[in-house]
């Protein structure tokens, strides 16, 4: 008989098929990229955390070898010993395994606690919470109140984090109580399909719900380039296109029922058709105003503050670029990158308030200040003005001269159809500016660049910090080139 875990039964009830290969064909399965990797590793840190949240608890984690026979007896032996903390509490029952984050006996009550990263209760979190209460009760320790314990995003960082105030606990007793004989069916059903043929299930919602499946690019090789699901906008539509046998954009029978967006983009799939709004591109050219300072952040965004005075997942800057472009056509380049030991030196300056000083040398009193997507911006900026109120009105008077070179592309004032379903500067430069790359750069996306800092500030970092400094350096200045680049293609003979 086939266990099944808590992730196997998650896997399970989202697709049968994702649970087959997990159990059969994991060789299917892509390597984690950087991205969930470092989403692995802020969960286990928030966990760590959690444990502070009940101190003194005995820990079951499994060795190396992830044998888990000895957390499984070690759990029972303890539990019959009275202990009253546990962290990693493992039960196994009946073919059913489960790992308890944290088990705590309070009053004379068992207390099973799932500890996310996140900051409230998903659907997904009930489902999980549902098969540990059903393992735990198999094994013969059923729970007298489950809760989740999430994080409390108005937390706000002021010296070491404390448990007390960054978590939540939710109760979700009653939920997964009255989620138990439901459980009880798809253990059963599931086992029983382990034991089958691989299940017959087609592509649909469920394969990006509530996660992108790790299978997609096997069970999705059927599907082209330029498909019914790069429809921009698409809501839904799609999978009624599919459904009804159309898969290539070429194939939808009702362009004029579409969008204007859509039908440009269909358009430029059939025909090669290019669209640009001369008049609303020579309007919109009004509002640069020479010298143009173009402008990307780079940001730290973690569950586990890094500043006092700063939240949980709250965008947090470290860098930036800026590209000078003054009315006789000179470019400057000027940059701002913290030194990551300042994030945790107690006696160091605020790195943000470096970066803000920074700003006042490099930005001067007038022109336009020119961001991709300029919302950020001038939410990072707004941040900043909240954090340091005796330069608020410095900051806030910047974010009233941003002009944001998003707005062309995604009004599809101006339209390539290299451009396909985006409007994001990852496919408006390429397709404007095909000789444009990043592929030269170490670094090459800001996911990356955020990730490696913070392990700088973790001291988690293993390489050449010098060089991997450079190495960011580079990265955000291409960002900042990038959109001068775009700039001069579509409003350089304008302004």
């Amino acid at each position: 008989m086939r266990n099944i875990s808590k992730s196997k039964f998650l896997s399970g009830v989202q697709c049968e098929k994702k649970l087959f290969f997990d159990t059969h064909r994991r060789e299917l399965k892509p390597p984690v990229s950087p991205e969930q990797q470092a989403s692995f590793d802020m969960g286990h840190a928030v966990g760590l955390l959690a444990q502070d949240y009940f101190p003194g608890g005995m820990d079951a984690t499994p060795d190396e070898d992830r044998n888990y026979l000895i957390p499984i007896a070690n759990t029972r032996r303890w539990i019959n010993e009275g202990v009253q903390t546990i962290y990693e509490a493992t039960f196994s029952a009946n073919g059913v395994f489960a790992a308890l984050d944290i088990l705590h006996h309070q009053e004379e009550e068992r207390w099973a606690i799932e500890v996310k990263s996140s900051t409230s209760v998903k659907d997904y979190h009930i489902t999980d919470a549902s098969l540990q209460f059903y393992a735990m009760d198999q094994a013969g320790f059923r729970p007298d109140r489950f809760f989740l314990m999430h994080i409390n995003n108005a937390y706000v960082k002021n010296g070491p984090i404390d448990p007390a105030g960054y978590f939540v606990l939710e109760e979700l007793t009653d939920k997964v109580v009255n989620n138990q004989a439901w459980v009880a069916k798809k253990v059963n059903e599931l086992r029983n399909m382990l034991e089958g043929e691989e299940p017959q299930v087609g592509i649909g919602p469920h394969c990006g719900s509530p996660f992108s499946c790790d299978y997609k690019g096997h069970c999705w090789g059927h599907i082209p380039e330029n498909s019914v699901f790069d429809l921009y906008n698409s809501r839904g539509k799609e999978w009624q296109y599919y459904n009804n046998g159309i898969v290539d954009l070429r194939d939808i029978p009702d362009i004029d029922a579409l969008g204007h967006r859509q039908r440009l983009q269909v358009e430029g799939r059939i025909q090669g058709q290019r669209y640009i709004d001369e008049e609303k591109i020579q309007e919109f050219s009004q509002n640069f105003q020479y010298p143009l300072y173009f402008f990307d952040f780079e940001t730290i965004f973690t569950g586990l503050p890094v500043l006092d005075g700063t939240r949980p997942y709250q965008q947090v800057p470290f860098q930036y670029s800026l590209h000078i472009l003054s009315e006789d056509g000179t470019l400057e380049h000027k940059e701002f990158l913290a030194t990551a030991q300042n994030f945790n030196t107690t006696n160091a300056q605020d790195p943000r308030q470096q970066l803000i000083q920074q700003l006042h040398t490099d930005i001067g009193p007038t022109g336009s200040i020119v961001a991709y997507n300029a919302s950020f911006e001038i939410s990072v900026l707004n941040g900043l003005a909240a954090a340091f109120p005796a330069d608020a009105e410095y900051l806030l008077g910047l974010t009233h001269r941003f002009v944001d070179l998003l707005v062309p592309f995604q009004s599809a004032w101006y339209y390539l159809p290299e451009m396909g379903a985006s409007a994001s500067i990852k496919s408006v430069l390429p397709a404007i500016a095909p000789e444009f790359s990043y592929d030269d750069l170490v670094i090459g996306n800001g996911g990356d660049a955020s990730s490696i800092f913070h392990s700088m500030i973790t001291g988690d970092f293993v390489g050449d910090e010098a060089e991997t400094r450079r190495h960011l350096l580079a990265y955000c200045e291409r960002d900042t080139l990038g959109m001068v680049v775009i700039w001069k293609e579509v409003f350089g003979d304008l302004v």
